[in-house]
């Protein structure tokens, strides 16, 4: 074959296109194309995970390289849900001399309020099951929403898988496990898996956590100064019928029936009043309308409780350091930041108020001679 010849072939079209173009219609050249494209993106994706799978690598090494114990005492912020819990961890989240738990502490127990009872025989990995809760991220995001730009959301970058190998890892340290040691070992592996945490630096005094619910029953509290006889307990107070109307609105399903919903309140009112009777300086009782309308006095005040500095921060709400808006229409009044309801208010009815009145003033009136005053 001459050069000549040689040319010609190597300027018309590759055999294997031609064959294709011939035994394949345009639709179905459409299609193959596609499926060509997908198949790249395919490829694309799953090196993209797999460079993603050693970055997690290596950030699971680096954190399990570099645990920070967290063994200082639990400040535990407990009492009847809708009472003012979330928003009061939320004033101590910026304080340089706590940590404060970036979600609720609500632990896998049998009923919703129980402290979690461990059993020293069992493994660590089955006391990270009790102590741990699936995380619902998309709920944290949605209550730490910035406080100064619309729409904005806090960062929140956290990973339970880190957190479950750092809660091992800081067990298999210790020789001799106490029960004290698998709480240090969930709050050191939290605040570990944390990744953006900012506020890790500093002497700390106290961390705090809100576990609604924990002080309706007299058996957790006494479990929990077991486990924490250097740990305080604050317990908001609120009034009946305002937290009535603000539980009913939210969880119907729970709070919907008047009678059911405000033994209920009764019942934790009363245990907040033995608690504080039977373990005297380490509990304070708190009036939430105070916390709102008296914030300054109320920080002071829990300041001086918890032997911490005061600083201006405790009158801010923040996630990590950062001004957050307040669910259930709570909201930051300008620089001072004092706290106050939304304009929109919501009432009981008359006949709701008389029942109210009937079961809760004799129960109201003794916990008020138990309340700070501010």
């Amino acid at each position: 074959m001459t050069d000549r010849h040689l040319k010609k072939v190597a300027e018309k079209p590759k055999l294997g296109k031609k064959i294709l173009n011939f035994l394949i219609t345009e639709p179905n050249r459409k299609k193959l194309k596609r499926h060509l494209k997908a198949k790249a993106r395919i490829k694309m994706i799953r090196q993209v995970s797999h460079d993603r799978e050693i970055q997690l690598e290596g950030i699971l090494n680096a954190c399990l390289n570099h645990i920070s114990p967290i063994t200082v005492p639990l400040t535990l912020i407990s009492q009847l849900p809708f009472s003012g819990g979330y928003l009061l961890n939320r004033l101590f989240d910026g304080h340089s001399e706590i940590h404060a738990l970036p979600h609720e502490l609500t632990p896998a127990t049998p009923e919703r309020g129980l402290w979690p009872a461990i059993d020293l025989d069992h493994r660590p990995e089955d006391w990270f099951k009790i102590l741990f809760k699936d995380l619902d991220i998309a709920n944290i995001q949605e209550r730490i929403k910035h406080g100064g730009k619309r729409n904005a959301i806090a960062p929140f970058m956290f990973l339970p898988l880190v957190q479950e190998q750092i809660f091992i890892k800081y067990l298999q340290s210790i020789e001799s496990i106490k029960r004290r040691d698998i709480f240090d070992a969930y709050m050191t592996s939290c605040f570990g898996a944390w990744l953006d945490y900012q506020n890790r630096n500093g002497n700390k005094k106290f961390t705090t956590a809100c576990g609604p619910a924990m002080a309706m029953q007299q058996e957790s509290m006494e479990s929990f100064f077991d486990i924490y006889p250097d740990g305080r307990l604050i317990s908001l107070v609120r009034k009946p019928e305002t937290w009535f109307v603000c539980a009913c609105a939210h969880e119907p399903q729970i709070y919907g029936n008047a009678k059911e919903a405000i033994n209920r309140w009764k019942e934790s009112v009363r245990v907040g009043v033995d608690t504080k009777k039977k373990f005297g300086d380490r509990v304070c009782l708190i009036r939430f309308e105070d916390l709102i309308g008296h914030t300054e006095s109320v920080m002071h005040y829990l300041s001086e409780f918890l032997k911490i500095p005061y600083e201006d921060i405790l009158l801010t709400p923040t996630f990590d350091g950062i001004p957050i808006q307040l669910p259930n229409g709570q909201n930051v009044e300008n620089s001072d930041a004092k706290l106050q309801r939304s304009t929109k208010s919501r009432r009981v009815d008359k006949h709701q108020q008389v029942l109210i009145d009937k079961m809760t003033i004799p129960t109201y009136q003794t916990a008020l001679q138990h309340v700070v005053i501010v």
